[in-house]
């Protein structure tokens, strides 16, 4: 039998997790989509490959949020290890660190630390909304826009 109380804390964290979501797309639309757009089309994706391949610069910055969020879900799986390493990463990235294809990186260089300049708490609701928000693992994320 659900008690009075757990429905209460029910209630309490689904509001939480709802601001915290919220808060995350707020710190990404700030301090990431400078960079990052959230999401790119399958022939979005394909135009850029297609531009690189001919020897061009990329028309982005970065790759899409959503591939980003795959790419690290196939190192990081749980969401506990996804939002550790992603707190860490923006705010500390490196070349050794990085997750990124060869290519991507040879495309686009390592990050810059933008996670620096976030508290400890902005990190985590954007590395939560970052888990959150695209549900694909690698391999879906593959199928549907394949590299």
């Amino acid at each position: 039998m659900i008690t009075y109380t757990a429905v209460i804390l029910l209630a309490l964290s689904l509001a939480f997790s709802g601001n915290s979501f919220e808060e995350g797309y707020k710190i990404f639309k700030r301090s990431c989509s400078t960079c990052h757009r959230e999401t790119m089309t399958p022939e979005e994706l394909a135009k850029v490959r297609e531009t690189v391949m001919k020897g061009g610069k990329p028309p982005i910055k970065a790759p899409p949020m959503s591939e980003v969020s795959a790419r690290v879900k196939k190192f990081y799986p749980t969401e506990e290890e996804f939002i550790k390493f992603v707190k860490d990463y923006i705010a500390n990235p490196s070349k050794e660190k990085s997750v990124c294809l060869p290519r991507a990186l040879k495309l686009f260089g390592v990050m810059p630390p933008v996670g620096r300049t976030l508290t400890d708490e902005e990190r985590e609701a954007v590395a939560r909304w970052l888990f959150h928000r695209f549900s694909d693992t690698w391999e879906e994320f593959i199928k549907k826009h394949p590299h």
